[in-house]
């Protein structure tokens, strides 16, 4: 204890956290919200007290960055690609809490995208096989051992379909069927977490919004 009073604060709160973190995860099938419900969450935190930081989709990082979907053609890519995925977005995670707990205050850290979110695009024997590579025993590390809310938002091709588009993302490729399979894979992906939220389309998109800032309230 007397070697951590010798410490810069930001270092001693880090160690010693004098204040909550709360690790919330917007996720979905493409075109749902999520960009927009971040920047409203983001908004709705700051205005009552809370440090927020929003932390990118890790996929998204390598698409924009060069990643096409010509890699996929190699054998064996997707469990590389997810494996990968998994660790940009730990890293991601853990370093953006980190300067959030240095900061000493009630914090939230908004994630685009968890990291449960990868086995929506792997077949089960393939996501299998990528837990055992890291050794993760139980995903229960992954989910709520790791987030403390679950946030999914439901692509527009359900419910909304004359507003599915694929313009405000480069990254993002999926037709409207294909949008609406890998929604229902990603909202299956979390089935277990005990603060797990659905927020489908079936009132306009502002109240898709509301419904969003009164569940994170109610946290």
């Amino acid at each position: 204890m007397s070697q951590i009073a010798t410490l810069p604060e930001a270092e001693r709160n880090v160690i010693l956290p004098p204040s909550p973190l709360y690790k919330i995860v917007l996720t979905g099938g493409p075109c749902g919200g999520k960009t927009t419900a971040l920047a409203r969450l983001s908004s709705y935190l700051r205005e009552r007290g809370f440090e927020v930081l929003t932390c990118p989709e890790a996929y998204t990082i390598l698409a924009s960055n060069g990643m096409s979907l010509s890699y996929y053609e190699t054998e064996g890519m997707p469990g590389v690609i997810q494996n990968t995925v998994m660790d940009v977005q730990m890293n991601l995670e853990d370093g953006f809490e980190r300067v959030l707990r240095a900061r000493g205050k009630p914090a939230v850290l908004l994630c685009d995208r968890g990291l449960m979110d990868g086995s929506a695009y792997m077949t089960r024997s393939e996501w299998k096989d990528l837990l055992l590579k890291r050794k993760v025993s139980n995903v229960c590390e992954l989910r709520e051992g790791r987030y403390n809310a679950v946030f999914h938002v439901v692509t527009a091709a359900e419910g909304a379909a004359q507003y599915y588009t694929l313009e405000n993302n480069e990254a993002r490729t999926e037709t409207p069927e294909l949008a609406r399979e890998l929604d229902e894979k990603t909202r299956k992906a979390w089935v277990g977490h005990p603060n797990l939220r659905v927020f489908d389309n079936s009132t306009n998109f502002e109240g898709k919004l509301r419904r969003l800032v009164e569940a994170t309230a109610k946290l």
